[in-house]
């Protein structure tokens, strides 16, 4: 199976779990050059890609995938829910549970995610998807 098709199994699969639609916001973290967000813009969801990598963002975009160049931080998780709105489903796939940087990512999302969002981490193997639903706190109104 190439790796297209393993993209577009997983992105229909994740369309699927978490019920997207195209008013639902998805935002990968590390987006590269955006193959597997242009998997799920194909099934009709608005992405948008945060990747450091000023050539991989450049490579996103010329593919018509909406692609930040940054780090993903609170500022950048704040900038993003100002711009874009707020984010249903936030993918990882080069994230590991348990570490530091896991945890700067839990934090960051606590800015732009939905109340009814989550933080899906892929990875290869039988059980390829942690979920994670962090406790958004309320917003204040502005």
């Amino acid at each position: 199976m190439s790796v297209i098709s393993l993209e577009r199994e997983a992105a229909t699969s994740l369309v699927r779990r978490y019920g997207l639609t195209p008013a639902d916001l998805v935002l990968e973290i590390g987006s590269g050059t955006g193959s597997f967000l242009k998997a799920l813009q194909s099934l009709g969801v608005r992405v948008l890609g945060a990747e450091p990598d000023m050539w991989s963002m450049a490579q996103a975009w010329t593919t018509g995938v909406d692609t930040l160049s940054v780090h993903f931080t609170t500022g950048a998780a704040e900038y993003i829910r100002e711009k874009y709105g707020l984010v249903k489903l936030l993918v990882a796939r080069n994230v590991k549970p348990g570490t530091e940087e896991f945890a700067a990512l839990v934090a960051a999302s606590s800015r732009c995610l939905a109340a009814d969002g989550a933080i899906a981490i892929l990875g290869a193997g039988a059980n390829a998807v942690v979920e994670v639903r962090p406790d958004v706190p309320a917003r204040r109104a502005a």
